[in-house]
């Protein structure tokens, strides 16, 4: 087994801009309209804005929340099909000014609203303590309104606790008796890793914890105690918790083992599904990751948050299918698998339609994993430079001739891209095959100091993650900025859409047909649920699947209940 290597929930937070309230009615404008069956909302901020969410509801139904598109200054978020006479309720969270963590509210207590097919742009009703809602004007296209007042007091009124609930979704194959979960994590006042009890208790990891023999095995070794089955506990409510998953297995528990760090501090060593050996092996699992912020929080520098940010994930396996509903003040929201289609029928549709390199996925290890176990992420089987830290794998050069050609291409030609809130780059490869970018709003110097392999690509490692030469200071967070650059190229070699910053964010354009690209990545966005209606799924198949925010992660500030469906 390994160190546990969670993605970063700092990542995944970054995602998300801490909230504050509105601060006045010049901010912005608005406005709503119809063309046939496609509404579309429209935000113009006053000011330059790096980002904006709107959430919207139809006939007071669930809770959407979606980043709107950039265009010319404006943010337009098109919702589709809608029919004449529903009505839409919508606001928005958005950026202002130099830092890309500060966001504001509009009035989500007293939301605009819309109805379909109207003349009027969308009318804001009156501001609670705020202030006072604007109304759109008429016409055609409709008018903008603005708004500047925010009623809510959700955030202020958490009371830091969330109730995670686990649902046997299962159909009768695992009963509630045969489905095991726990949570680990890291407690905020401490840094320690916890795992919680079934009372919600944050529990400090000790070596003491691993009592439990995995059935078959003969040796010494021992596992943690902390699973439950869904039979004895379906609930539980906890206080905040940082870099935490929530584990689940069918069958038979997992195998985590307490450990101590090179330093001599307690750890613990998670499954690691590139080790033919590990003991988790054999078990069906999946989690999902998350942390939750404490009320009030502030981080180093200064920028105000609270609440959860969670998501599913199939950087590294899928197990079976698992949705993620999410619950809070003005929230509503789900996200991960559909649901309506079986374990079986997702292994089979797999390695029926992606091409024949990525087959094998869906059998990793076949001397030691019995069959259907799990789908192997391609940097953890086949494509591996190194499966079970031997040999490297069969695909191992997968992207290796397109990587090369990208490269050869920009040693001649210049690749230009703007990223938001940090401006606009130029960049080359250089005699020495690194790929060096210029400009941006510090006017910095960043690079990618060497060709990354197929498996960088795939595990956004190596040189595609690499800080080396750059520090952040209070007035240029370069360090930041070239870790952004490199995710953004990771992800567009992903995706196959590098030499064309134009595509980078249009899922249309992703995964050419034909091309050498992650197709198990597109394979799990094709088989899940979308921000939008008819939109593109959202999935994290690979570490930097959430550029463009593509992935499947949440976030509100005054959480109620998280629940995970465990699907068959």
């Amino acid at each position: 087994m390994k160190l546990s290597t969670l993605a970063s929930l700092a990542t995944v937070a970054a995602c998300f801009a801490p909230f504050v309230h509105a601060q006045t009615a010049a901010d912005y404008t608005q406005s709503a309209s119809t063309s046939g069956t496609t509404v579309t909302i429209k935000f113009v901020p006053t000011n330059p804005s790096q980002w904006v969410i709107a959430h919207y509801s139809v006939n007071g139904g669930g809770l959407q929340n979606v980043y709107m598109a950039a265009s010319s200054g404006a943010y337009t978020l098109a919702v589709s099909p809608e029919a004449n006479g529903n009505t839409l309720s919508y606001w928005f969270t958005y950026q202002k000014g130099s830092n890309a963590g500060t966001a504001y509210d509009t009035d989500s207590a007293h939301p605009f609203t819309y109805v379909v097919g109207s003349s009027s742009g969308g009318t804001g009703g009156t501001g609670g303590t705020g202030g006072t809602g604007g109304t759109g004007g008429t016409g055609g296209t409709g008018s903008t309104g603005s708004n500047a007042g925010d009623g809510s007091t959700g955030a202020a009124n958490w009371n830091g606790l969330t109730t995670f609930k686990l649902v046997n979704g299962t159909h009768g194959k695992w009963a509630d008796s045969q489905v095991y979960w726990t949570i680990i994590g890291k407690d905020w006042n401490t840094g320690k890793f916890v795992h919680v009890d079934p009372n919600g208790n944050l529990i400090p990891m000790t070596l003491g914890d691993n009592v439990v023999q995995k059935p078959g095995d003969t040796s010494a070794n021992r596992y943690a105690n902390w699973f439950t089955t869904l039979s004895a506990h379906s609930t539980v409510t906890i206080p905040a918790i940082n870099s935490a998953r929530l584990l689940m297995s069918v069958g038979s528990p997992m195998y985590i083992q307490v450990n101590t760090d090179g330093a001599g501090a307690i750890a613990y060593a998670g499954a690691n599904i590139d080790n033919s050996s590990d003991p988790n092996q054999s078990v069906i699992f999946d989690f999902g990751e998350f942390a939750i912020l404490p009320k009030g929080y502030v981080d180093a520098n200064g920028n105000s948050g609270q609440g959860i940010f969670v998501n599913t994930t199939r950087v590294d396996q899928f197990g079976f299918p698992v949705q993620l509903h999410v619950t809070g003040d003005q929230f509503d929201h789900t996200v991960g698998d559909t649901l309506t289609e079986t374990r079986d029928q997702l292994f089979s549709e797999f390695t029926s339609s992606v091409p024949a390199p990525f087959v094998s996925l869906a059998s990793p290890h076949p001397d030691v994993v019995p069959a259907k176990t799990r789908i192997a992420a391609p940097g953890n089987w086949s494509f591996s430079s190194s499966v079970s830290g031997g040999a490297a794998g069969p695909n191992a050069n997968y992207l290796d001739a397109y990587i090369a050609s990208v490269w050869s291409y920009f040693k001649t030609n210049t690749l230009n891209f703007t990223l938001d809130g940090l401006g606009t780059f130029s960049g080359h490869v250089d005699g020495s095959n690194r790929f060096v970018f210029t400009g941006g709003i510090y006017n910095g110097t960043y690079y990618i100091y060497s060709v990354p392999t197929t498996s960088d690509v795939l595990l956004g490692a190596k040189s595609l993650a690499d800080g080396t030469g750059q520090v952040n200071t209070a007035t240029a967070k370069n360090l930041d900025v070239q870790l952004q650059i490199q995710a953004q190229v990771c992800a567009a070699l992903n995706r196959h859409v590098l030499q064309n910053p134009a595509d980078w964010y249009t899922p249309a354009k992703f995964y050419p047909a034909g091309t050498a690209a992650n197709w198990y990545a597109q394979f799990w966005h094709q088989h899940s649920l979308p921000a939008t209606t008819g939109g593109y799924g959202l999935a994290y198949g690979f570490a930097y699947d959430d550029v463009g925010h593509f992935s499947p992660s949440l976030h509100t500030v005054a959480p109620s209940t998280v629940t995970y469906t465990v699907g068959w």
